[in-house]
């Protein structure tokens, strides 16, 4: 009987066999046959369920904190991964400890440093998903065929995703569907496209076999745990990643194009198809503008069961909120820890007007009092000078007055300097707590980011759509635009239509292409997409993307801000070779055929 040690004894690839030696030594927990291992689908199940623990969460980097590895936010000058982007070192991610790529050892008690790590874990994925397949269709003698789909279901969908949460920062890989032994020296190919479109057909096997919900009375497979469901891969979740990747394969960088707007138009038509099934899915609707909150957080410590879910890591749930409180939001500017801050370009860029124009083209806009007749979402998610921080004030345990409202003007009680952890900025988010959610008002929460929610959907959509199909163009038997797409999410927030695209954005497909993506800037906001998305649209070397500012003011009398200036913080350091992470020098010299990225 072959033992299961020894089908896990190499990692997918060689090549990172020296960069994870220690991983791989490890010896395994069972003696267990495979034939053990794949006898009936309670057994294969918890074979499979490892692998949604090698599911990288990305709000884990460091402390919870939000990885601020785009324009987006700016954080403290210190050794964490975040400045090394900064700066333009991308070999720190080898050891850097707090980072979702390597997560280098770290174990201090309480922080969850084991969970997986992008290199290691999603080659070790792939491998995991190679085993399910080959086996379980064969062995799974004492399980029903729906049981069987399942099991591969999920096998297929994790022999996909590994592949594309690997490439998406590392670039062109080679498709691997099969326990590799002794052929591991496969070749890099020089097409992203070309694994893309090998692991699309993983997409479509694990859409074929999965369902749309696994507490579905119909679905034998998850009567057991019906009401627990909620993170299992389900059809909609495959139709995600299969547009999602096949958005990314059309996309400028990975079609190499020096073109911002140079996608392969045959490749979003696929892409925008695969959405707009999954959006035709009765279990998912967008989140009313009331209920919103109910995306990123609750208060009674349930699970993301919003109408937006898609696809999600549970691990951050509870964890993530529960740090909330001391960082990256108004409870770090009264504790001791750091805080990150929404830079003023990014926010100045991406969150308009609520004529549905950007900043630069409103009329609405007035420089003498920049906070006035903004977006809804500007409201709902940003924090600026004078809005109410806290609840309790004058108790034993509450605030003292000045921390009552925001005072993030120059030499105001919340701001950096003179508040060693204030904001840096003038803004501070608070798109994942609510008001009370603070040390003072102790508030309780549970807070998480996914990896696709509906939102996201409607808006890679409308990106697709766009090039395949022409603004008002739609796939064949669905009814919805880019266009209208993008002017869902804003009635949203204004049912009335006032948000909606103006004609001045639509005067061409790129001209409306730029008014998606300011779209998503808004919408996405610290959702860690934007520096997949800079760099997949190829806007990485562009000043705009590079500059990280913040405002500087005074307070009038009537609590209206004056005398602001703008100020550059901080300019990323990225050139052409930052389009891509650099691949473990070691693993690279392992074999001819598996060259090192560009400029490293």
């Amino acid at each position: 009987m072959r033992n299961l040690y020894k089908l896990i004894g190499l990692l997918c690839l060689a090549i990172v066999i020296d960069s994870c030696e220690d991983y791989l030594d490890k010896p395994l927990d069972t003696d267990l046959s495979i034939d053990e291992v794949f006898k009936n689908f309670d057994s294969s199940q918890g074979f499979v369920e490892e692998m949604y623990a090698m599911i990288v969460d990305y709000s884990l980097s460091f402390y919870s904190n939000y990885p601020i590895y785009g324009e987006d936010a700016i954080g403290v000058e210190t050794w964490i991964f975040d400045y090394s982007i900064d700066q333009g070192r991308y070999w720190d991610w080898e050891g850097n400890t707090f980072n979702y790529f390597s997560g280098a050892n770290n174990t201090a008690s309480g922080v969850p440093f084991d969970r997986s790590s992008l290199w290691p874990s999603s080659w070790a994925g792939l491998r995991k998903a190679n085993i399910v397949i080959a086996n379980a269709e064969e062995l799974m003698v004492d399980a029903t065929q729906q049981e069987k789909d399942a099991v591969l279901g999920q096998a297929y969908f994790f022999r996909g995703f590994f592949h594309h949460e690997i490439m998406k920062f590392w670039g062109a890989m080679p498709y691997i569907d099969r326990v590799l032994e002794d052929d591991w020296q496969l070749p890099r190919p020089t097409e992203w496209a070309e694994t893309a479109l090998e692991i699309d057909k993983d997409f479509d096997r694990a859409i074929a076999l999965l369902p749309e919900d696994w507490d579905d009375a119909d679905w034998a497979p998850g009567n057991a745990t019906n009401g627990q469901n909620l993170f299992r891969i389900t059809k909609g979740a495959a139709l995600a990643l299969k547009g999602k990747n096949l958005l990314y394969a059309a996309s400028p960088l990975m079609q190499n194009s020096n073109d911002t707007y140079g996608y392969n138009v045959e490749l979003c038509k696929l892409a925008a198809d695969a959405f707009a099934e999954l959006i035709e899915i009765p279990r998912y609707r967008l989140q009313s503008w009331d209920d919103y909150e109910d995306i990123f957080y609750d208060p009674s410590g349930l699970y993301p069961d919003s109408s937006e879910y898609v696809f999600g890591q549970a691990g951050s749930v509870g964890w993530f909120g529960a740090y909330l409180g001391n960082s990256w939001q108004l409870g770090a500017l009264n504790g001791t820890n750091g805080i990150n801050s929404p830079t003023h370009n990014y926010i100045q860029n991406n969150f308009g007007m609520k004529d549905g124009l950007s900043c630069e083209d409103s009329p609405l806009y007035d420089p003498e009092d920049p906070w006035a007749n903004r977006d809804p979402r500007f409201y709902k998610w940003i924090v600026v000078d004078g809005d109410q921080m806290v609840n309790n004030i004058g108790a034993a345990t509450g605030a003292a007055e000045v921390d009552r409202y925001a005072e993030f003007y120059d030499g105001g009680s919340h701001r950096y300097p003179g508040k060693s952890n204030g904001t840096r900025t003038g803004y501070v988010a608070k798109k994942w707590f609510p008001r009370g959610f603070n040390k003072y008002d102790n508030q309780s929460l549970f807070s998480w980011r996914l990896h696709v929610r509906l939102t996201d959907v409607y808006l890679m959509y409308a990106e697709a759509a766009v090039i395949g199909y022409g603004i008002n163009g739609k796939p064949s038997g669905f009814d919805l635009s880019a266009l209208d797409a993008i002017n869902a999410i804003r009635e949203r927030a204004e049912p009335d239509g006032s948000l909606n695209v103006n004609g001045v954005n639509l005067t061409s497909p790129n001209v409306f292409m730029d008014e998606i993506r300011r779209e998503r800037g808004m919408e996405m906001s610290w959702e860690n997409h934007r520096w997949m998305d800079v760099r997949r649209w190829k806007l990485g070397t562009d000043i705009k993307y590079k500059l990280k500012t913040g405002i500087r003011f005074d307070r009038s009398s009537n609590g209206k801000p004056i005398n602001m200036v703008e100020e550059v913080l901080r300019t990323k350091v990225f050139e052409e070779k930052h389009y891509w992470l650099p691949i473990p020098q070691d693993d690279t010299q392992l074999y001819e055929g598996f060259p090192q990225n560009p400029g490293w």
